[in-house]
């Protein structure tokens, strides 16, 4: 990715057949998206307020038109400056720049990187290599409210099989970057670590409660990908709303940081999955019917 600064308007593709998507699905993916472009403000150190807007659901592949503009609580202003304008493109270039280093690496390490002025090469294990800004990398390394919102994005859309692609293009619909469904599940994986034929995998996921368990002793019981598992929930400030009064019920949803623990089986020749642990529980979706956004064709 070069250095040229986009557009403060770009739009999110959610590619498929049909003309419509799950209600829940998109509302998710737009948290997971704005609350990136909000770090990454944070991260630019810009003492602006900015606001990301919707412009309008489009037809066909499902097209959402975002603008990332300032916001001015007290006083009206010309929003369109060119320091203004800026800012929000330079956000947008590190949104980008962040999808590209998490489709490269897919939650594992890199094999090299190469500091070049304010600009980072990054290679993958299997030769790969792409360049983004030393700020962009810094964020993807260190801020874990991204990694978060990132993998917890990948896991939300990649629950909806009508979806065979994800992209972000600029306002004529040139694409800036693209994520095939078949990477989907590599993407919600936030880090990996082999050793000793034990895997242990961290990725955003969505689990949906059946038996609640309060007694630190014992497990919560969850649906995962339709199967059934059981998981100690290690978040002490969830615990902490627990204690607090906060209710939960059957059928709720969890937006948490899923922690994986397998084993190498040599008779199958493959990693199997022997226990789940919730480091952290990022969002409480109570339960309720699921909506979908239609277009008339």
């Amino acid at each position: 990715m070069n250095g040229n600064l986009y557009s403060n308007q770009f739009k999110l593709k959610f590619d498929g057949q049909l003309h419509q998507i799950d209600a829940n699905i998109l509302i998710n993916s737009l948290i997971h998206t704005t609350s990136v472009i909000q770090e990454i403000n944070n991260e630019l150190n810009s003492g602006k307020k900015i606001e990301t807007k919707i412009k309008a659901l489009e037809r066909g592949s499902f097209l959402v038109h975002l603008e990332i503009i300032e916001s001015f609580a007290e006083q009206f202003s010309n929003i369109f400056t060119r320091e203004n304008i800026e800012t929000a493109s330079y956000i947008v270039l590190t949104l980008v720049g962040l999808l590209q280093i998490k489709k490269l690496l897919k939650g594992k390490k890199e094999k090299s990187i190469q500091k070049d002025g304010d600009s980072v090469s990054i290679e993958n294990m299997q030769g790969d290599v792409i360049t983004v800004k030393e700020l962009t990398f810094n964020i993807y390394t260190h801020n874990t409210i991204v990694n978060d919102a990132l993998s917890q994005n990948f896991e939300t859309i990649n629950s909806d099989p009508s979806i065979i692609g994800f992209e972000i293009t600029d306002c004529d619909e040139n694409p800036l970057v693209r994520i095939e469904k078949e990477d989907f599940e590599d993407l919600s994986i936030k880090s990996e670590i082999v050793e000793d034929n034990v895997r242990i995998i961290t990725e955003g996921a969505s689990l949906n409660i059946i038996k609640l368990s309060f007694d630190d002793k014992y497990k919560w019981e969850f649906y995962y990908k339709g199967n059934k598992i059981s998981a100690k929930i290690c978040d002490n400030e969830f615990n902490d709303l627990i204690d607090l009064g906060k209710s939960f019920a059957k059928g709720d949803r969890l937006e948490v940081e899923l922690q994986l623990t397998q084993i190498f089986e040599q008779a199958v020749n493959t990693y199997i999955n022997k226990s789940y642990q919730v480091n952290k529980v990022t969002r409480h979706i109570p339960r309720g019917e699921q909506q979908t956004l239609r277009f008339e064709e």
